[in-house]
């Protein structure tokens, strides 16, 4: 006996309704685990090769021979075949082999490669340029390359043709002779005979689904309303820790470095500094008064300077400028990364023939709930950075205001005592952070959608070039907006 595995139902989550599953297996034997979809084989067999625990159930598993320290004796074979996307086949056998510490010279790499009836050229290709067949024949060679003891086949042969299906099923009797061990999971009958041991069968009856909540069949995400619903709350929910957090450290940062410039004003510095600059008969006459006036007039000077300054510095411009680079990076990265799995799916090519745009279907949502977050974030973001400001300037050490009401006194007469609309700071603060979103939506969508025949290794890339270009476009428009805003004297 090779392998004995026990199957306890313990509870309602349990996807079969089956008491007991038990079986063994021989070397160069196949079991065939039967049932419905949903019935819960690929969730055994995900629990088998310790991917994710079988919920609802005990599973107990005892091996006839005796395993080396760390080895992973159960490989599987994923429904369609699945290898590394960004490696070709050889590539991925290397892999395999020094994950499992063997030989992985050139004639191991060909000898696996011939073992599952694949060429050297073949090899060398990427996994979109393999069909299907070959692809489920490279999957099977890296577990077979790691000598695993049995493999799993999770619907081997979904989407081949029958000379594709027959040549894989060649390669698995191939594979049985040299005593490897495996359990099939599919529904193809007419297959499963030519490679299923006599006797070696199971079937699983499913559990029945509960049932549907009325919510659930009341909304529908095909409506544009609950899909922009859903990306208000990705948008805006999501990303207020993030705004509050930065602003929180941004502000603190700011206003304590201004506050520490604006220290060095004070009266005994000045005035140490007036005097060994100016020696002269008229400064011993009358410092004494020139000291009086600047100490009745200074602090004053100095709250207007820094209610000025953290109120025009981040209500205009670093908190929508701020907010923009962190939503270049949340939400232009999400959005990219939606559109180029879209493409790299052809979901984008299903929605086409469906007579949906694929446009259509991703930017009004998420430009509308990016439009409605923008302002909102950026206000909440402005308001922590004053909010900082505000503490550290009634700070014993800097005490530039004698209280919060006073300060807030001065930072509202500040931002909100403008005669032009379109000067008005929190106009401003909303029609940049709008603008700066506009930047976003466009350059994920062109990063996301300019490849149509992205492939899913290309993903991550179209995400970092959305947010990196994104970012730089954000920072030279701030600076023309700010060269444009001076100008005009606005």
């Amino acid at each position: 006996m090779l392998l004995k595995v026990e199957i306890n139902r313990k509870g309602e989550e349990c996807p079969f309704k089956n008491e007991k599953i038990a079986f063994e297996l021989n070397r160069g034997e196949c079991f065939w685990l039967k049932g419905p979809s949903g019935a819960g084989k690929t969730s055994i067999a995900g629990d088998l090769a310790k991917l994710a625990p079988l919920r609802g159930a005990e599973v107990k598993v005892d091996w006839g021979e005796p395993l080396a320290e760390n080895e992973k004796p159960i490989g599987i074979l994923f429904q369609q075949g699945v290898i590394v996307d960004s490696l070709n086949l050889r590539e991925n056998i290397i892999l395999s082999l020094k994950a499992a510490n063997k030989d992985c010279s050139e004639e191991k790499v060909q000898h696996l490669l011939e073992s599952v009836d694949l060429s050297e050229n073949d090899g060398l290709k990427m996994p979109n340029h393999l069909s299907g067949g070959m692809l489920r024949r490279g999957a099977l060679s890296l577990t077979f390359a790691q000598e695993k003891k049995v493999i799993i086949l999770d619907e081997p042969f979904v989407g081949l043709d029958r000379q594709t299906s027959e040549e894989v099923i060649q390669v698995i009797q191939s594979l049985k002779e040299k005593g490897v061990s495996f359990l099939l999971i599919t529904h193809q009958i007419e297959h499963s005979d030519q490679i299923v041991t006599p006797g070696k069968e199971f079937e699983l009856e499913p559990t029945p689904p509960p049932e549907v909540s009325h919510l659930k069949k009341r909304v529908s995400r095909s409506n544009l309303w609950a899909r922009t619903w859903i990306k208000i709350f990705d948008y805006l929910g999501i990303s207020i820790p993030l705004i509050i957090c930065a602003f929180f450290a941004a502000g603190f940062a700011t206003s304590m470095l201004f506050a520490e410039m604006l220290k060095d004003t004070d009266m005994k510095t000045l005035m140490d500094q007036f005097q060994a600059e100016h020696t002269s008969l008229l400064f011993k006459l009358f410092g004494h008064e020139i000291e009086k006036i600047a100490a009745r007039y200074l602090p004053g000077i100095r709250e207007k300077i820094y209610a000025l300054t953290m109120s025009r510095g981040f209500v205009i411009e670093m908190g929508p400028l701020l907010t923009g680079l962190l939503l270049a990076g949340r939400i232009g990265g999400s959005y990219s990364g939606e559109v180029g799995m879209m493409q790299a799916t052809n979901q984008n090519k299903l929605l086409e023939t469906l007579g949906q745009s694929p446009r259509a279907w991703t930017l009004w949502p998420s430009g509308i709930a990016a439009f409605i977050a923008a302002p909102i974030l950026t206000g909440i973001g402005t308001y922590i950075a004053l909010l900082s400001g505000g503490w550290v300037s009634t700070w014993e050490k800097y005490a530039l205001f004698p209280s919060m009401s006073a300060y807030w006194k001065a930072v509202n007469h500040n931002t909100f005592n403008y005669s032009g609309f379109w000067n008005y700071p929190p106009v401003v603060n909303v029609y940049r952070s709008l603008g700066f979103m506009v930047i976003i939506l466009l350059v994920a969508e062109v990063a996301g959608r300019i490849k149509r025949d992205l492939q899913p290794r290309d993903v991550p890339k179209s995400i970092t070039w959305a947010v990196v270009f994104a970012s730089l476009f954000i920072i030279l428009s701030d600076w023309m907006f700010s060269q444009v805003y001076q100008s005009s004297g606005l």
